[in-house]
């Protein structure tokens, strides 16, 4: 009987990816926050929405279009932040919080290979945390 080859994911990214609780859109009423990044075109596509009250993420959402590692990311980025409380609203704070791609790559043991698309993720995220409310010009949308 042949072995089974190794799952190419990964046992966190399967568990993140066959549960996305978080994906979807905020509906609230003001103070949500949305960043977008990426091109369907070239694979990964993702938008976040962040509820925050001050400094504190009291939800996260997103909408993601990509690979398995994509909303993988998304999800546990998702966990990492609700409820967290950062250190001001800027990438550097959000950084200090969660880290940066390699740092997501390593705990959920995505090949390197995939780090143009955390590095999408990361784009999304950063201009959700610092950018404007939604319903604001300056979020384009990309295609």
């Amino acid at each position: 009987m042949a072995e089974e080859p190794d799952d190419p994911l990964g046992p966190r990214v399967r568990a993140l990816f066959s549960d996305l609780a978080h994906a979807g859109d905020l509906t609230a009423a003001g103070g949500i926050r949305v960043g977008e990044a990426g091109c369907v075109g070239l694979g990964t596509r993702v938008r976040f929405s962040l509820a925050l009250n001050g400094t504190r993420v009291e939800q996260v959402r997103y909408r993601a279009y990509g690979c398995p590692f994509t909303l993988a990311t998304c999800e546990w980025l998702a966990r990492q932040l609700t409820g967290r409380q950062l250190a001001g609203i800027s990438a550097q704070a959000l950084r200090a919080a969660v880290g940066a791609p390699p740092d997501w790559a390593a705990a959920l043991g995505i090949p390197l290979q995939r780090l143009g698309r955390l590095l999408v993720v990361e784009d999304a995220l950063q201009q959700a945390a610092v950018g404007s409310s939604e319903g604001n010009a300056d979020i384009a949308p990309q295609h």
